[in-house]
């Protein structure tokens, strides 16, 4: 089985508990203005970025790290791009990892057909899943896809046999998502997950420029700051006077129990 990968990454703290491996995969059929990984974006190998590799091969450079995830309780995470855009790919890596005993997890946009998704639930522990816009029309106009898929998908999940962690992220940007109303309209969705683990905020940042400069492409935010303390504590007050009983993180520390 055949894939393409952007990067393996190594001892990552921020992509699941513990230390990780995390493997980006190429392909991604959303084009947020805020995406920090253009080079993830295409699904094909761009400007030397990505590479062809087997299944065999990425589980090969997973299991290096198998003593860092045993004393860290870490795993392998994949990412993105989409992972989803490479099912089949994403199951064999999977599949191997579990047999090994390795912690499984996957950070998505969820934005795939479901039986995609459901065919990787058994081999995963932890799913993390990006909920960026509620409102309809404003999710078409900063990610150019509609987002009732992705409701549709997590409605789904709820409903499935998983029995794993689900984790809902939030990315914070000002000026697209982070008014009261758009919080409010997530607080309400989460709370009808009966499954749902945390929800996470993550605030956000401009570290993909110097990528979107290599690529010669404009990145339309330019002129965006990133959010403040106040403003991440604000955002997750909002969600816990209407989400009680579900922790609250802002980028992995829990601010609500």
């Amino acid at each position: 089985m055949t894939g393409t990968v952007l990067r393996i990454e190594k001892t990552s703290i921020h992509d699941g508990e513990g230390l990780r491996t995390v493997v980006f995969l190429k392909g991604c059929p959303l084009k947020c203005k805020w995406c920090s990984t253009p080079e993830s974006q295409s699904s094909g190998i761009e400007s030397g970025y990505g590479r062809s590799m087997q299944a065999t091969e990425v589980v090969t450079e997973i299991v290096k790290d198998e003593v860092f995830f045993f004393h860290s309780q870490g795993g392998v995470t994949l990412s993105g791009g989409e992972p989803l855009m490479q099912p089949e790919f994403c199951g064999a890596i999977l599949r191997e990892c579990c047999y090994r005993g390795i912690h499984t997890a996957m950070e998505s946009s969820f934005y795939a057909k479901y039986e995609n998704i459901e065919r990787l639930l058994p081999f995963l522990s932890d799913l993390y899943i990006d909920l960026k816009l509620m409102d309809h029309d404003r999710h078409m106009e900063h990610t150019g896809i509609a987002n009732r898929l992705i409701l549709d998908n997590i409605r789904k999940l709820q409903e499935s046999v998983f029995c794993g962690n689900i984790h809902i992220r939030i990315p914070c940007i000002p000026t697209i998502n982070m008014d009261a109303g758009n919080f409010q309209a997530a607080a309400d969705f989460c709370s009808s997950l009966k499954k749902l683990t945390d929800v996470e905020l993550l605030p956000y940042h401009r570290l993909g420029l110097e990528t979107y400069r290599k690529l010669n492409r404009e990145y339309q935010l330019a002129g965006i700051n990133a959010p403040t303390a106040d403003d991440m504590e604000t955002a997750a007050a909002i969600l816990h006077q209407r989400l009680k009983g579900k922790p609250i993180k802002i980028k992995g520390n829990i601010v609500y129990a």
